[in-house]
């Protein structure tokens, strides 16, 4: 009895065992040969009961997942039932050439490799045709750093695309600036119509060296034609079915974008670095007069523009004024504005200066330099403002700056017999020392009677008058808006001196002036739409804080010169390729 239990144990274990003794892992791939900017379906197969999904971060190096799904089926037959599990991935190509599906591991089975030849890029000079590719080109090939680059980003594609978007950002590394709008044309390349879609860039790399970006990426939906069953629900179908369009997913990738920075001129250290192809400044007072009374202000207006650089990159001329001794100046804050020009940025920044002299007098301010790069010569330039000389005059009459102090009044003697006037020409007697008295007594008694009886009513009103509402409670008192300017100061500094929670306290007390409203976290910023250089920042800023170590800050003050303008709600939209037939 003992040995026929245990033969019924043993028999039971091995019958569970067998599933995953005869499990299996097999592969298999749509197409072995496609061409760039189409995709490819691969097929996992797992023959046996499993409950865990196969491994698939060996794909994600050389390919792109761009949809999934999975299905599980079991047969019965006269051996028993055999159940199936099955995964099936649209892929992308991250690359062309030959390409291998590394063995996946699915529940501890391992599937075999497979090949994978991606081929046809399109472009002039290869002789092969794909029905979608990206062409990048830069200009120019060695830009100085901090300089602008052009980028040229052309999508070719012979098929509709639907729900198309372009991915190209920059990284700490490269500052990535979209600029003007997309153009739309059509060209043949090795005998076939493409569509080409045009979008410009600019770039600034922030350090000098070799610096490899990844290049932009076309995510869009392309339709198929499949055949329909004649069963289906399909009224277009007919009895002996049809063609149905479907959307299925692709993704295309650019080819890296490298730059070959180099670092500043010899001849520029130690001045502004402004690589730019063209800078100005120019300067405008109100009044339009040099001359103006003193405690009265005269206004600077102060515009700085330079071709090829953002407002960001740009300096603040307040600091670089020197005021005279007596002359009390009160900086505006900045305004800045990128806009196209060209293919190219133009960067602006417009700052007002109002200058008070509380004393009369000529006051002379220095001349204002500023040197930059000239990108096109490959030289040393400035702009220069010449001095200019105030001349405050005394103030008006009648201001309160002009206006001089009542003198002291003395009694006046009585005039004496041989200084009095004739009877005749005598005025008129004033009042009496004695009816003044007198009228002053009765003013006196009649508000003593007033006082009294005003006492007597309110002795006796408490009696009479109705139980009172009590008062409603004290409006809670605002806070002080903090002062915007003094934060920004406080922000900058804290930032020169890398003490991070000190430059997150002064920047909330910055959003909070400025934007007049009560600012507790740095989430606006974000949705401000400032650029994603800056947002890295601002992360690196509140991991600082909440996370330690060390952090620089400098970075950061020179990104968030000013602040944007108060979002007003919703997110920032996405860089999207539509409309791509307007």
């Amino acid at each position: 009895m003992t040995r026929r239990l245990v033969g019924v144990l043993l028999t039971a274990l091995l019958c569970s065992a067998l599933p995953k003794a005869y499990a299996s892992v097999t592969a298999a791939l749509s197409n072995t040969r496609i061409a760039t900017g189409t995709t490819v379906q691969l097929t996992l197969t797992y023959d046996g009961l499993t409950t865990s999904e196969p491994q698939l971060a060996p794909l994600r190096r050389d390919f792109d997942i761009l949809a999934s799904s999975s299905s599980t089926s079991v047969q019965f037959g006269t051996g028993g039932s055999a159940e199936r599990s099955q995964v099936i991935l649209t892929l992308a190509p991250k690359r062309t050439g030959p390409l291998t599906i590394p063995p996946l591991t699915w529940d501890g089975e391992h599937s075999a490799p497979l090949r994978l030849t991606v081929s046809g890029t399109g472009r002039p000079g290869t002789g092969t045709a794909a029905p979608i590719f990206i062409v990048s080109r830069t200009r120019p090939a060695a830009p100085y750093v901090q300089a602008q680059v052009h980028l040229t980003v052309q999508i070719y594609t012979d098929e509709q695309l639907y729900h198309a978007s372009l991915a190209f950002s920059g990284d700490r590394a490269v500052l990535v600036k979209h600029t003007g709008a997309d153009q739309y044309g059509t060209v043949v390349r090795n005998g076939r119509v493409y569509r080409v879609i045009t979008r410009r860039f600019v770039l600034f790399g922030l350090h000098s060296g070799r610096i490899s970006l990844a290049g932009p990426v076309l995510k869009a939906e392309v339709a198929t034609q499949a055949r329909t069953s004649p069963w289906s629900s399909n009224a277009f179908g007919g009895f002996f079915g049809g063609l149905m369009q479907t959307l299925h997913p692709i993704e295309v990738h650019g080819d890296p974008i490298v730059l070959s920075v180099r670092p500043r001129p010899s001849g520029a250290r130690g001045r502004d670095w402004l690589p730019a192809q063209s800078v100005t400044l120019s300067a405008r007072w109100s009044p339009r007069s040099d001359s103006v009374p003193a405690g009265d202000p005269l206004t600077l207006e102060l515009d700085l523009k330079a071709t090829g650089l953002t407002a960001a990159q740009l300096p603040d001329l307040v600091h670089r004024l020197r005021t005279p001794a007596g002359v009390s100046r009160y900086p505006d804050q900045a305004q800045l504005q990128n806009v196209p020009a060209g293919t190219g940025i133009l960067g602006s920044r417009t700052q007002t200066i109002a200058f008070i002299a509380d004393r009369p007098g000529h006051y002379v301010l220095p001349a204002l330099t500023v040197h930059w790069w000239n990108t096109r010569t490959d030289r040393l330039e400035r702009v220069t403002l010449p001095a200019q000389t105030l001349n405050v005059t005394p103030a008006a009459a009648g201001s309160a700056a002009s206006r001089p102090a009542p003198p002291a009044v003395a009694p006046s003697a009585p005039p004496t017999p041989a200084t009095a006037p004739a009877p005749a020409a005598a005025p008129q007697p004033p009042t009496t020392g004695a009816r003044r008295v007198s009228a002053w007594q009765w003013l006196a008694g009649a508000l003593a009677l007033l006082w009294v009886a005003t006492l007597a009513a309110w002795f006796w009103s408490p009696r009479r008058r109705p139980r009172q509402r009590p008062a409603p409670p004290p409006a809670p008192r605002r806070e002080a808006r903090p002062d915007s300017a003094a934060e920004r100061t406080a922000f900058h500094a804290a930032c020169a001196r890398n003490d991070a929670p000190a430059a997150r306290r002064h920047l909330l007390g910055w959003m909070s002036g400025a934007w007049n409203v009560p600012a507790t976290s740095l989430h606006p910023l974000f949705a401000a739409g400032l650029e994603p250089h800056t947002q890295t920042l601002l992360q690196d800023l509140e991991r600082a804080c909440y996370g330690g170590g060390s952090w620089a800050g400098l970075a950061l003050a020179q990104a968030l010169r000013d602040l944007p303008a108060r979002p007003t709600g919703g997110r920032a939209e996405r860089d999207t390729l539509p409309p791509l037939y307007p």
